[in-house]
């Protein structure tokens, strides 16, 4: 890896308010109107991201490979929700942060999340690879 030098501590917040768009019915994940899990799992990998891009090479970005998270707490349509990620180690290009989620009320969200770093269009060309199998 090209001068790729990230170190613990790192971090972001994310925020978003909470949408009909970012409920459990439109994910499909539930059947009521309240802030849906994946859409809180994404919003922990966005900061995870956003904690460590300005810090890669040019051409260099993570993708996620593993999630491991608590859903605490409801949070309603109106709500504003708040995201924050800590990178807690790094073994090579295995990256693993500490993610946490708040809503405006108290903690909706925590676990882990492990991103890797990639050439990133040495990883898009692997991908759009299995399309000309079909």
């Amino acid at each position: 890896m090209e001068n790729v030098s990230l170190k613990v501590g790192l971090n972001a917040s994310v925020e978003t308010w909470v949408s009909d768009k970012s409920t459990a019915e439109e994910y499909g994940s539930g059947d009521m109107d309240v802030y849906a899990t994946p859409a809180m799992i994404g919003l922990m990998e966005r900061a995870a991201l956003s904690a460590v891009s300005l810090h890669l090479p040019k051409g260099y970005t993570t993708v996620g490979t593993s999630v491991n998270i608590k859903h605490l707490a409801g949070t309603p349509m109106g709500m504003k929700v708040k995201a924050s990620a800590e990178l807690i180690a790094v073994e090579g290009r295995k990256l693993t942060f500490k993610v946490e989620a708040f809503d405006g009320v108290e903690k909706i969200g925590e676990g882990s999340h492990e991103r890797y770093i990639v050439i990133s269009q040495n990883f898009r060309d692997k991908v759009y690879k299995k399309s000309d199998s079909i």
